[in-house]
């Protein structure tokens, strides 16, 4: 059986493996630019298994890496398994990483890679994104899906991928500047992952039915994209068994699940509602589900009354 993300030791090195291995949340839309398939990514995972195994053997590098990094927001996370990737990788030469590009004192953007590929002799501008989304009402329109935080909508992102900085790099005095630095761009390449959480209740039904997700996703999505539920708090004990455990995911577990065997006593429902209503955790709350049902093992808990008002 091929190795899985979850099958590393250590989170770090399961983390990077998913990175890289998961599927696209958007797939091959209208674009000059190039978004790749899922077989993409499972060739590119499958070919640097060996690799992946020696990192885990002894991750102090990769480790320090990542330690490095100020930024400990989800995406610079993303970006810094990606980054140490392609440094490693025998095909790609990494010629510039979150290049800010300023012209005549003006900040128009920043490019997040410029890759060499050695096999095709191409220069490539590679953007980065993983972003994590609630639908509500008609899933089937980008409109509708939004950040836990109500930050953040699926179609502003896409929208900006496809139309700003994807093409960052063609507009005319971009690619004089970069020319400048001896950098002549020949296709951008988007990498969009994460996972879209759909609602409980409605969902429920319509798999009963015998429906697919395809149904309700947004026909841009990738079909086989990662996807999770929510459900409002006054809904966890119709949702779930009255014996479920979660894993609370504060600060990891975002992209690869955790092991059950490194972490404490999992939290039962009871627990969650007590935390919550103790302000030791807020709304929306990510969880693991540690003995998932089907396919669903991740899931956003939200307050009652959101996506108008969160607790």
């Amino acid at each position: 059986m091929a190795k899985t993300p979850i099958n590393f030791k250590h989170q770090s090195v399961r983390d990077l493996a998913w990175a890289i291995s998961s599927p696209p949340l958007i797939s091959q839309p209208q674009s000059p630019s190039i978004w790749p398939d899922s077989r993409w990514y499972q060739q590119a995972y499958q070919q640097r298994l060996s690799w992946l195994d020696a990192v885990d053997q002894d991750p102090a590098e990769f480790e320090e890496l990542l330690s490095s990094q100020k930024d400990r927001r989800l995406g610079k996370y993303f970006e810094t398994l990606w980054l140490y990737w392609i440094r490693h990788h025998p095909r790609y030469q990494l010629v510039e990483n979150n290049l800010q590009v300023i012209i005549d004192g003006e900040t128009l953007g920043e490019i997040d890679f410029i890759v060499f590929d050695n096999v095709t002799g191409r220069t490539m501008h590679w953007e980065l994104a993983v972003k994590f989304y609630l639908g509500v009402g008609d899933t089937r329109l980008m409109v509708n899906w939004h950040g836990p935080n109500l930050r953040d909508r699926l179609d502003i992102k896409f929208s900006h991928l496809q139309h700003r900085q994807s093409v960052i790099s063609k507009d005319q005095r971009v690619a004089g500047w970069l020319k400048q630095r001896d950098i002549c761009i020949d296709q951008c390449l988007v990498i969009l992952k994460g996972r879209l959480y759909y609602p409980w209740h409605e969902t429920a039904n319509l798999l009963q039915s015998g429906a697919s997700l395809a149904a309700i996703s947004p026909a841009v999505c990738s079909p086989d994209h990662e996807s999770g539920l929510w459900m409002r708090q006054k809904q966890l004990d119709q949702a779930f068994d009255s014996q479920a455990c979660f894993l609370p995911l504060i600060n990891t577990g975002w992209l690869e699940r955790i092991s059950t065997t490194s972490v404490k006593k999992p939290i039962s429902i009871k627990g969650i509602n007590e935390t919550v209503s103790n302000k030791i955790w807020r709304l929306p709350l990510h969880v693991q589900c540690v003995n998932p049902c089907h396919s669903w093992d991740r899931a956003f808990i939200t307050g009652d009354e959101w996506p108008q008002i969160d607790t």
